[in-house]
């Protein structure tokens, strides 16, 4: 007898070297704990690992932001979709895409035409020029930390906003919630569902901004 396995083909684009890395993935390849993505480069890599509920959550390199995004999403849609497509948060560019091997590639190729679209209405002309001033900026801000104590503040009305369901987003009230510190002096938090990825940003410029974030009490992501 043979096992017909389910397969599907998952991309992404490394933040470092800039080209598409692609790999075929089967549901026996994820019978372990954890599988590995990695660029040809040595420069990055993306996560893939079930949950305790049989999802399965993706860490992905962004190519925009400095650190990975994470997304839940079912088996139907890991193993199932001609193409399911995984966004920035904070961009809406396409960093993830998983289904059949040809849609995945077209998509790809498509996505590679409408972030070049946006390179060049920001006045960047390729790929390498993108990835020269991301790392000359990545290296310029890393000096740059979010406060410890505004992380901790941030966490806990996230915990509470989430336990008492007041968070809306494309998945109602049951998204998975996480948060960054976003903007070039990390002044911004960016609150997004790890499933749909909507998100919203709410500015932390001064005491002002900080202490309205304490008082409000519902969020909603779009």
């Amino acid at each position: 007898m043979i096992l017909n396995s389910k397969e599907t083909t998952v991309a992404y684009r490394c933040p470092k070297c800039g080209k598409m890395v692609f790999s075929v993935v089967g549901v026996f390849t994820l019978s372990g704990d954890m599988f590995k993505l990695k660029c040809g480069c040595g420069e990055s890599e993306l996560v893939i690992q079930y949950t305790s509920d049989r999802k399965i959550r993706l860490t992905v390199p962004c190519i925009v932001c400095p650190s990975p995004h994470t997304y839940v999403i079912s088996s139907k849609n890991f193993f199932e979709e001609d193409v399911f497509r995984m966004s920035c948060p904070y961009s809406s560019v396409d960093i993830c895409l998983v289904g059949e091997q040809n849609a995945v590639i077209e998509a790809a190729k498509q996505a590679d035409e409408d972030f070049l679209k946006l390179l060049k209405m920001a006045g960047v002309e390729d790929f390498e020029s993108f990835i020269a001033a991301k790392e000359e900026d990545d290296e310029h801000h890393s000096d740059i930390t979010p406060d410890p104590e505004m992380q901790s503040i941030v966490h806990f009305m996230l915990c509470e906003l989430e336990d008492d369901e007041c968070i809306t987003c494309k998945c109602g009230h049951h998204g998975h919630y996480e948060f960054k510190f976003v903007g070039s002096k990390l002044d911004n938090v960016l609150i997004y569902c790890t499933e749909c990825s909507a998100s919203v940003s709410i500015p932390l410029t001064d005491p002002v901004a900080a202490n309205a974030f304490l008082h409000i009490d519902k969020l909603k992501l779009t």
